[in-house]
């Protein structure tokens, strides 16, 4: 039990490891990995929304329709079923948009102060002061 339980430490351990990348992220490279975790997260928001939308109707019609009371029940769990994907979905999709859109805003903003139009050297890094 030890071994396999030092094992799968082990395992998780390497692979935490090998997830970090080697090299820094590039602006442009960090720009549309944050624009894709951005994009993705309003369609997961947007497929969640529309299927508790859905589960919502389906809930309606379980206890509006001509059916029997046992078909209702059933029908009705499954509407239950379909809202709560619905909200597993949205949860997903929300803090991914908020964070690829925090993410990218953060990297414009870092992008911004290092590109300044400062008064630099041409010989290296310094000051100059004009009179």
């Amino acid at each position: 039990m030890r071994k396999i339980f030092s094992i799968c430490i082990s395992v998780l351990f390497m692979l935490s490891v090998n997830a970090q990348s080697k090299k820094p992220l590039i602006y442009s490279d960090a720009l549309a990995r944050d624009k894709k975790m951005q994009i993705s997260g309003a369609v997961l928001t947007v497929i969640g929304g529309v299927t508790f939308f859905a589960g919502n109707i389906m809930y309606r019609n379980a206890y509006n329709g001509d059916s029997s009371q046992d078909t209702n029940e059933e029908n009705a769990d499954k509407s239950v079923r379909v809202m709560l994907g619905g909200l597993g979905i949205m949860a997903v999709g929300i803090p991914l948009f908020t964070i690829g859109k925090k993410n990218e805003r953060r990297i414009r903003i870092q992008a911004r102060l290092v590109n300044f139009k400062g008064s630099a050297s041409i010989n290296g890094i310094g000051l100059k002061i004009r009179f």
